[in-house]
């Protein structure tokens, strides 16, 4: 709607309720009268109201004066007040000029009308008007002269309440009606002053004596000026060398006496101004303070306006003054406290000096003149602009280039930042000319070239915008740079001298706060500063340097004879000063925004910047008030953690990349930001890689350097380099981690040899460098762009191998946050990212020194069953024990590892997401060959057992910490996480065995304590009976035996055998009575667990075995079983002999004559310390298990009893056993396979009943051997191969030897024979076992056939299957069992039909993998041939002494039938005598001693022997078929005899 209708509405409405919508239409413009329709709404509105109240215009509606002066007044009361109430509103001043340009249109147009009326008036007198039209004339005339009464009371009322300003009314209105409102005491000699004012303006051509015409003057200025300067300024401090007061006294005559040189020689003063700030230009630096003074006292400046004195300055200021405001008001709050009024400056006054400072400004701009526009003139300027004899505003349109022209200087400068950028990529080298040949021919002279015509370079335009903008700066005239600053922010990145300057001023309003937050340590003698010199008289003194006034700014670095002081010390009198942490955010942060990432230019500052604001931040972070340690974590949303995040997106990390090798700042920054947690450092990290180097040109252009230079270091990078380049990598991981890591991890995943040397490049890199590196290692990780496995869908591939491996010697050699890793892999476990598991392999490998499934020696694994430290010295000395080099021991890679496992109780989710992806893993790659899953499964499965390793070895992780940080309940193990039973006791078997070693060690401790109270009754009682004057009452001699039942021997010996046959045999003899039934056989270490156990045992074990049996077989080891008491001694007697070496090393170092040698000497004691250490360790171990052996055979002595006492089939025991027990356990490690060997033995010895252990054999060696075979993997299979050879090694003793058969399954009880019931040819529950219940030796050596033929056949069917995993496995179980089987005198066929599957195997296979494993497995089979072919020994085929015509006949065993000749060769022994015989043949099959069954056509020849050499040939008459090769022993003449097949 119309405003103008609006308000000729509110007019007819006035009083009911128009005068109240009138004001509210005015409310909103009245806020804000500047703006052009709120000015327009205010012009129309009032315009309407004043015209109402007069009768000129005709209206619907009139008002009062008093009633639009009220109205007037009611609208200026409900706008908000000024802050200040002594000055006015600006919104009323500008209401007010509204007011007299509305008043001075009325006025002018009631002129017209008055005007327009005194014309009609002559035209009346004249006659050429009618009379009705004069009347209306004559009314107009005086309604206008009414009007203009009406308007003088308007004015009058309006000037009283003070809503018109008399300056702007004498300004704009007309002199009548101003005089008639009394603003003009007299109007006539108001116009006689006006008059001649204007003719002075624009009549009168004033001359002046000009410089060039007569110099007089000017010179006497000079003068008296040069005369007038008084003493300079210190050179030491800059201020004067004399009161302020001093100076006034002396400037103000000066300035009279100029004005009286002026009035004299009738000087032009603008003439007088230029030459007097000439003067001041040159005595800047030692005068200023005079010339300021003589300026303040001149025309063009107000004597008003001086700074306060510095010591009027001491008064402290509010702390919190700085609170809530935005710069400007700050820097104006500083002004204040200084006593500047740079406001209040005399705009005509300005104006002049500011013209004649132009014109100096201008000439500099002239093409015609080469100099350069002084630095004075631009100080001298910025130093009068600080004081207020100037603004910026009346100097900034003669200074160059103008605004639109500055633009040029910002693209040159992007256009200077493309050609570096270009130029940074481009090898320089490359750019290189080619070098010239020395053995050239002299080349033709190239003819002169034409001389180039001069080329007149055009002068650029000064950038005296620049030089203004730094001279500001100097002298801390904040207010106007910053305003140059705001328009023009790209000057401080094209040039880095205005970042100097902000650095400056930012370092001096830090410094109270950085020195009463940060506590510095005592200082040290400056580098900077010279020291006393040793001369030929003694101690020279150093030379003083002489202070020298300088106008640069920042100040020169001194010299050896010269300190430059600033020459204006004053310029830190009006910059904000930081007394708190608040001043941090409304102070420095403002003012480093100008600055940006420039704040890399000052070290210094940025290191007391950055130790202020660790201080800062560390204040959100709760501490105890008793400890002063830190509790519990710092919110998050916390203003100040905030700020400092943004702090370090905006300055920190920009800046970083442009601080060349600075380790300390690299350091700082790390101090704060390490206060955020890893996810929001490594949002900073990430934005800092992917966005903050395109965010700026010198970014861009250090991106491309550093990127460049990266490269050129990593192809350079090796083991001979490693010293040289250490310097550079450091730096470069300083300023720029994001860009060097990136390329050293994409080079590390191409190039698996250059992790190591990498590795070792890195020993100078700060936390902070390895916090990003680490970020970029699991970014790289994380890609999902790369493939995770090769082309057969499980094997991982090279790239994620390379950096997992990489990743693993990064942790063991530096101390960085394992957090992040650990959880990035716990999260890809659970996500189902089963090929992450290779990460945490290798960093258990890397780190720990734990090999996955390492491949163990027999020896090797005879020596796992004792302790962990026997364990590691056996399997990894070099790596973990004795051998480890010292240097990898200061680093503690294993504790530290286990340590962040503990600290960020990431350990059981680790256990939990490895033990789960064992399980599952094999049914995440359906489709993938089973060959790759069982790999699969082999590498899972491996990194299980090595973490488990980790886990339980207590220099990693104490016991306690692992049953109490780690592993939770064993029955929330298998329900809620799911992992199978087998798993679970083997994760729960480290807690049973420390409780059950302090059992044993307390029971130890009890024997022995009972064996010395025995001993001092047995001597007591041998006294008493030496002593005739003794009681005559007899003391019974005490039984040691029942005190120490059993082992009293086994328990305090500490070198007992392996307990595999007369240990336990001994055991079983002296068995303790069964218990009764009150009294519970269980040990209370393990009771309280059975309940568990029946939760978690498969299948129907709980009801068949018991949890008793089940507990006991899956908690002992053969760490319970069989001490290695030799494995002790002799690793024992090796650590023994190296410490004896080390120490002769250490010996020779430390009294070495060379200082190198003598250096090693630490490290050979540290390794002769810990050498032995570790054998004193080994000796403890022994003890220890010792005792905890004995203790385990007599717990089996009492728990054996109450195993089986439910009386299960002893088929379906054995079977449950096999499966529940056995079977899972004997595929799980080598070690576990022997154990499962050695306790069927154990439990056959120790006579349990209800366990039969020919069923156990039977089952174990029945059929099912192919199908356990097929289900295997290659590491599965392997144990399965061993737990086999340790079954069928106990077997094969006893079909060799009926007495160690006899032995073994008898034992001694209170004298009496006592038959073990394990070998009852039919099974009976009976307690006492007759001889004849067990199987005869000779029945026993016929079930042994009948299981090496069932092993024999199913192994050659898993071989002639040609199935992948029957094949392979065969072979790795055949390989394992081979010193065992085949044996001829077990199966007489079975190794010929062995080896007869093999040969078929090799002459058809042609998959390479499985060819090359069945001919290694063929090879060493062959190798024993002679154990498997030959049934009996051959009998003797050649005498010693020559026998003449000798007939012996043979017969030879399954020789096939072809055409061919046999020949027999006898190679005698050395110094054997060759001889002849003779003999005859039978080709037949041998079916028996002493039977033959020959084949049809077979025939019988006599073969006739000659004497060849030192052999004896004997050769058939006739050809008979025959083409097998066979050795046979030849014991009687030392020799072989060989029987192969010759063509016919």
């Amino acid at each position: 709607m119309d405003i103008l209708d609006t308000t000729q509405r509110c007019l007819l409405n006035w009083e009911s309720g128009g005068e109240e919508e009138c004001r509210t239409l005015v409310a909103g413009p009245h806020s804000n009268p500047h703006d052009a329709e709120g000015n327009a709404t205010l012009t129309t509105v009032y315009h309407a109201l004043l015209s109402s109240t007069l009768l000129s215009w005709p209206v619907k509606k009139v008002l009062s004066v008093d009633a639009v002066i009220a109205f007037v007044q009611s609208v200026l009361e409900r706008l908000p007040s000024s802050s200040a109430s002594s000055e006015k509103s600006p919104n009323v001043v500008a209401f007010g000029e509204i007011l007299v340009d509305i008043i001075w249109s009325i006025d002018s147009a009631l002129e017209e009308i008055v005007g327009d009326a005194k014309t009609a008036a002559s035209s009346a007198e004249q006659g050429t008007m009618s009379p009705a039209t004069v009347e209306q004339v004559v009314k107009a005339k005086g309604n206008a002269e009414a009007d203009k009464t009406t308007i003088e009371s308007v004015v009058r009322r309006l000037l009283s309440i003070g809503v018109l300003d008399p300056d702007i009314c004498r300004e704009r209105l007309d002199l009548g009606l101003v005089a008639n409102v009394g603003l003009v005491a007299d109007k006539a000699a108001f116009e006689r002053k006006e008059i001649r004012t204007r003719t002075g303006l624009f009549y009168k051509q004033n001359k002046f004596n000009l410089l060039r015409e007569e110099s007089e003057g000017y010179s006497k200025l000079t003068a008296e000026i040069t005369s007038s300067l008084g003493p300079p300024h210190s050179p030491s401090t800059g201020y004067p060398s004399e009161p302020l007061e001093a100076i006034e006294a002396r400037a103000r005559p000066t300035w009279e006496r100029a004005l009286g040189l002026i009035g004299y020689f009738d000087l032009d003063p603008n003439r007088v101004l230029d030459i007097i700030l000439d003067i001041f230009s040159v005595h800047l630096a030692s005068h200023h303070s005079f010339f300021i003074a003589l300026l303040s006292f001149s025309p063009w400046g107000n004597s008003g306006k001086r700074s306060v004195k510095r010591e009027d300055m001491l008064v402290e200021p509010d702390p919190n003054r700085f609170r809530g405001k935005s710069l400007t008001e700050v820097l104006k709050i500083v002004e204040a406290e200084s006593g500047a009024h740079v406001d209040d400056v005399n705009s005509s006054n300005a104006r002049v000096l500011a013209q004649v400072l132009g014109f100096k400004f201008t000439y500099y701009q002239s093409p015609d003149v080469a100099q350069a526009t002084p630095q004075n003139l631009y100080l001298m300027t910025a130093l009068l602009i600080r004081e207020g004899f100037l603004r910026l505003e009346d100097l900034y349109p003669h200074v160059s280039p103008t605004d639109d022209k500055m633009g040029d200087y910002h693209k040159a400068y992007l256009d200077n930042v493309k050609a570096r950028i270009a130029g940074a990529k481009i090898s320089q080298l490359a750019m290189a000319a080619p070098l010239e040949s020395s053995g050239s021919s002299v080349s033709k002279a190239k003819p002169a070239s034409a001389p180039e015509p001069p080329t007149t370079e055009t002068k650029e335009l000064p950038n005296q915008k620049l030089g203004l903008l730094s001279a500001l700066l100097a002298v801390g005239a904040l207010r106007p740079a910053i305003a140059v600053l705001s328009k023009f922010p790209w000057m401080v990145d094209a040039y880095p001298e205005v970042a100097d300057l902000m650095l400056r001023i930012l370092k001096y309003s830090l410094g109270p706060l950085y020195d009463t937050t940060v506590m510095s340590k005592d200082k040290t003698a400056s580098f900077a500063k010279p020291r006393p010199r040793y001369g030929a008289a003694g101690v020279v003194p150093a030379p003083e340097r002489k202070p020298c006034l300088t106008l640069w700014a920042p100040t020169p670095p001194c010299t050896s004879t010269v300190d430059y002081v600033f020459f204006f010390p004053d310029w830190v009198q009006r910059v904000p000063v930081c007394s708190s942490y608040d001043d941090l955010i409304d102070v420095a942060e403002p003012l480093m925004r100008f600055i940006g990432l420039h704040v890399s230019r000052d070290p210094a500052f940025l290191t007391k910047f950055l130790r202020v604001g660790r201080h800062h931040i560390l204040t959100t972070v709760p501490v105890d008030p008793e400890t002063k340690k830190p509790v519990g974590s710092p919110d998050p949303e916390h203003p100040v953690r905030r700020f400092w995040f943004k702090v370090i997106r905006l300055y920190l990390l920009p800046a970083l990349p442009l601080i060349r090798g600075n380790a300390v700042c690299t350091v700082d920054v790390w101090n704060i930001v390490r206060q955020f947690e890893t996810t929001l450092r490594w949002q900073l990290y990430g934005e800092w890689k992917a966005s903050t180097y395109n965010s700026h040109p010198e970014l861009r252009v250090r991106q491309v350097q550093t990127d460049r230079e990266s490269k050129g270091i990593l192809r350079r990078l090796s083991h001979n380099t490693i010293e040289a380049l250490s310097g550079p990598v450091a730096k470069l991981a300083h300023s720029n981690p994001c860009i060097f890591f990136t390329n050293a991890v994409n080079q590390i995943m191409a190039y698996d040899n250059l992790a190591g040397v990498v590795i070792q490049s890195l020993n100078y890199v700060t936390i902070m460098g390895f916090d990003v590196l680490v970020y970029i290692i699991l970014e790289a990780f994380a890609n999902p762009n790369k493939d995770r496995v090769k082309d057969d869908g499980v094997n991982t591939s090279d790239w994620l191998q390379s950096l997992a491996s990489f990743t693993g010697m990064l942790f063991r050699r530096y101390s960085a946050d394992l957090t992040s890793l650990l959880n990035y892999v716990v999260h890809q476990l659970h996500n189902g990212q089963t090929t992450e598991i290779v990460v945490f392999r290798e960093l258990i490998w890397k780190m720990a020194g734990i090999q996955p499934l390492p491949s163990l020696s027999d020896s090797q694994v005879a020596a796992m069953a004792g302790g962990p430290t026997l364990r590691i010295e056996a399997v990894a000395s070099s790596t973990r024990g004795a051998r480890l080099d010292p240097a990898d021991v200061i680093l503690k890679g294993p504790q530290r590892l286990g340590r962040a496992l503990l600290d960020s109780s990431l350990a059981l989710p680790l256990l939990i997401q490895v033990a789960q992806q064992r399980q599952a893993c094999v049914f995440r790659a359906p489709d993938a060959y089973l060959k790759s899953l069982a790999s699969l499964f082999d590498t899972t499965h491996g990194v299980l057992l090595q973490y488990l390793e980790l886990l339980t070895t207590p220099s990693i992780i104490s016991p306690e910490d692992y049953a109490r940080k780690v592993v939770p309940s064993l029955g929330e193990l298998n329900e809620k996480y799911g992992i199978c039973a087998p798993i679970c006791m083997q994760i729960y078997r480290p807690i049973f065995n420390k409780a059950l070693l302090a059992a044993a060690l307390a029971m130890q401790e009890k024997e022995r304590v009972a064996n010395e109270e025995a001993e001092k009754r047995l001597k007591a009682a041998l006294t008493a009976k030496r002593e005739p004057n003794t009681s005559a009452s007899r003391v019974a001699s005490p039984n040691p035996g029942a005190e120490t039942p059993g082992n009293g021997d086994a328990a305090t010996d500490p070198k007992a055998p392996a307990p595999e046959t007369q240990d336990v045999s001994m055991e079983s003899q002296d068995t303790p009575p069964a218990p009764s039934a009150a009294e519970n056989p269980w040990l209370p270490e393990l009771y309280p667990y059975f309940e568990d156990v029946k939760k978690i045992a498969p299948g129907n074990a709980a009801e068949i075995i018991g949890p008793g049996f089940y507990l006991t077989f899956w908690q002992m080891s053969t760490y319970d079983l069989s001490p290695p008491a030799a494995k002790y001694d002799e690793e024992c007697a090796t650590l023994r002999t190296l410490s004896r070496t080390e120490d002769s090393l250490y010996v020779s170092a430390e009294r070495s004559a060379d200082r190198a040698k003598r250096m090693t000497a630490n490290s050979h004691r540290e390794k002769r310390n810990r050498i032995n250490a570790i054998v004193s360790m080994l000796s403890q171990e022994l003890k220890e298990q010792t005792a905890c052996r004995a203790f385990t055979i007599k717990r089996l002595a009492r728990e054996k009893q109450h195993w089986f006492s439910h009386n299960p089939k002893a088929v379906t025991l054995a079977s449950c056993i096999i499966e529940y027990c056995l079977q899972p356990r004997c595929l799980i490690s080598p070690m576990d396979a022997d154990f499962c060997a050695q306790f069927i033995k154990v439990m056959h010895l120790q006579g349990t009943p209800g366990f039969s252990t020919l069923q156990c054999y039977d089952k174990l060696l029945g059929d099912h051997v192919k199908v356990v075979v097929f289900s295997c993997s290659e590491y599965e299979a392997r144990n399965y191969g061993r737990f086999l050879l340790g079954i069928l090694t106990d077997i094969s003793r006893w079909f060799q030897d009926e007495q160690l058969f006899l032995q073994e399954n008898r034992t001694k009880s209170g004298g009496t024979t006592v038959f073990l019931p394990g070998l009852q040819l039919r099974w009976t529950p009976k307690q006492v076992i007759a001889q004849e219940d067990l199987i005869t030796w000779a029945d026993f050596k016929q079930v042994v056939r009948k299981w090496h033929r069932k092993l024999n056949k199913s192994l050659v069917e898993c071989i002639e299957s040609g199935e992948f995993m029957h094949i392979y496995n065969a072979i790795v179980v055949l390989k394992e069992i081979l010193p065992v089987f085949p044996v001829a005198s077990v199966t007489e066929f079975g190794g010929i039909n062995l080896a007869r599957a093999m040969e078929r195997f090799l002459e058809k296979e042609e998959r390479g993998d499985l060819k090359i494993l069945g001919r290694a497995y063929y090879a060493s089979l062959k190798k024993r041939e002679p154990i498997w072919a030959a049934p009996h020994p051959i009998p003797k085929v050649c005498a010693i002494a020559p026998v003449d015509d000798v007939q012996v006949a043979d017969t030879f065993d399954s020789i096939a039938c072809s055409s061919g000749t046999l020949e027999g060769r006898d190679t005698l022994g050395s110094g054997r005598e060759a001889h002849q015989w003779s003999c005859s043949y039978t080709c037949s099959f041998y079916s028996g001693p002493c039977r033959t069954s020959s084949l049809s056509g077979s025939a019988s020849a006599h073969c006739s022997f000659s004497t060849q050499g030192a052999a004896c040939v004997c050769s058939l008459q006739r050809p008979i078929p025959c083409t097998r090769t066979r050795w046979y022993s030849d014991e009687a003449g030392g020799g072989q005899v060989s029987l192969h097949h010759l063509l016919a």
